[in-house]
């Protein structure tokens, strides 16, 4: 009896003690986890309704929402596109955030932890600046976790930015080419790059940038912008031509331009311009052209995307002159440079102690020529003292090697009579010849004056 006593004393002791303890209810919470599957993205989870587990009802949590949201909210038969609708047409969001993702090259996605049964809005507030669509959402959490998978829904997807060059030369596109400093020497380049962004993330900037050689001219007077125009021939009218670090210049396009869904419309900015040869080029150096794509969203995610690199080279014409019969150099012959018609003089040179010959751009000028590939002509318009002109046209050959445009010349000398040769035999005996006549015609003359 005793027994039982005393087991019922700690019975109703321990009750008394549980009965200290307050009584809590953990409500029941769950995982929201978000996919975006790309980098340099930001994603916001906001809270917009709770729900009550036993009556099924659910409460805004934003007294301030617009109508349209309470309405979808309140309605008896929820329709989850509707209220997206709703949601998309808010501008100011005033509903709780449960939390922010924000992707990296390794982190994207992100467990939303503790989060109550309710209706929840997933909205991208940053994109990628190669974001082509980012579709928001609407999550309704019940009883369990839930997982969504933006890119595999296909809401967000990325454009493939690129930017190419190539050289325009008689109608085709290369990327090697030679060009010379004669006066209608140039050298066009094609560039073209992807539109980049959406109308729905639309850019801030654009710019496509190119990066010249110091052996090209970035001169005003030389380079020149011939068209900037979408891929179908259009004319983007509203561009700048800026210089930014590390580059020669770039063709920026216009904020008005950016602005428009006409932009977005095209794939992409095709940019054509021409320049020359600078007065530091030489022979024998690789001058290339570089060009890159730079753009940034309103979100000041920004991206730059490398290129492609074309190469010119030039070529140096010169002679090397010789005494006719060997290779003893000879100084003082002059000469004109001509182009394949043999008429169009592009160049003037004179031997020096060494017999080499450079050619100018002017006479007695110092601006060496450079030349293109194709024809070249050289003739001699002037030959050393005592040497015979020679009057041959020289064709100056091409070596690819060196990239020179070379030839040999060659004068003899001029020949004059030597003692006791035949030459001055001859000479002579027609001078006793006529010394005689002369004796002759004068004795006659002197007897008929005296007859008289």
């Amino acid at each position: 009896m005793k027994t039982t006593k005393k087991t019922a004393a700690i019975i109703l002791a321990v009750l008394f003690i549980l009965s200290m303890i307050p009584f809590a209810v953990n409500a029941a919470t769950h995982k929201l986890t978000v996919k975006v599957g790309y980098p340099n993205y930001t994603v916001k989870v906001y809270q917009v309704a709770t729900v009550d587990a036993t009556t099924g009802n659910y409460t805004i949590t934003d007294n301030n929402a617009p109508e349209a949201v309470k309405t979808q909210v309140n309605a008896a038969e929820k329709s989850t596109a509707n209220l997206f609708a709703a949601l998309e047409n808010q501008t100011t969001l005033g509903y709780p955030e449960s939390g922010t993702l924000t992707t990296t090259a390794t982190v994207q996605q992100k467990d939303f932890e503790g989060l109550e049964p309710g209706i929840y809005y997933v909205k991208f507030t940053s994109r990628s600046s190669t974001n082509d669509t980012a579709g928001n959402s609407v999550v309704v959490i019940d009883n369990a976790d839930v997982t969504l998978d933006i890119k595999a829904e296909g809401k967000v997807t990325e454009g493939e930015a690129y930017v190419h060059k190539k050289i325009i030369e008689g109608g085709q596109e290369v990327t090697k080419t030679t060009t010379g400093n004669l006066a209608d020497d140039s050298v066009q380049f094609k560039l073209w790059a992807k539109i980049t962004g959406s109308k729905t993330n639309k850019l801030a900037n654009y710019e496509i940038r190119d990066l010249m050689d110091a052996g090209l001219s970035s001169a005003a007077a030389d380079l020149t912008i011939n068209s900037v125009e979408y891929e179908d021939g259009t004319a983007i009218t509203e561009y700048t031509p800026t210089k930014p670090t590390g580059y020669t210049f770039a063709i920026a396009i216009g904020s008005t331009t950016l602005n428009s869904d006409t932009f977005y419309d095209h794939n992409q900015v095709v940019v054509k311009f021409t320049t020359k040869l600078s007065n530091t080029a030489v022979n024998k150096t690789v001058y290339k052209n570089h060009d890159d794509l730079y753009f940034k969203n309103k979100s000041d995610q920004e991206s730059t995307v490398n290129g492609d690199d074309v190469e010119v080279q030039t070529y140096k014409p010169s002679l090397k002159k010789y005494i006719a019969g060997g290779t003893t150099p000879l100084k003082d012959a002059e000469f004109k440079l001509y182009k394949s018609d043999k008429t169009t003089v592009i160049g003037y040179g004179k031997s020096d102690a060494d017999g080499n010959v450079a050619f100018y751009t002017t006479e007695g000028g110092t601006q060496l020529v450079y030349l293109k590939k194709g024809t070249y002509y050289a003739k001699e318009t002037a030959a050393p003292a005592n040497y015979n002109l020679n009057n041959s046209w020289i064709e100056l050959q091409e070596n690819d090697t060196d990239f020179v445009y070379t030839a040999n010349a060659y004068n003899t000398p001029v020949k004059l009579p030597t003692t006791g040769d035949a030459g001055t035999l001859a000479i002579t005996l027609t001078g006793l010849g006529l010394i005689l006549v002369s004796g002759a015609m004068f004795v006659v003359l002197m007897r008929k004056r005296s007859s008289k």
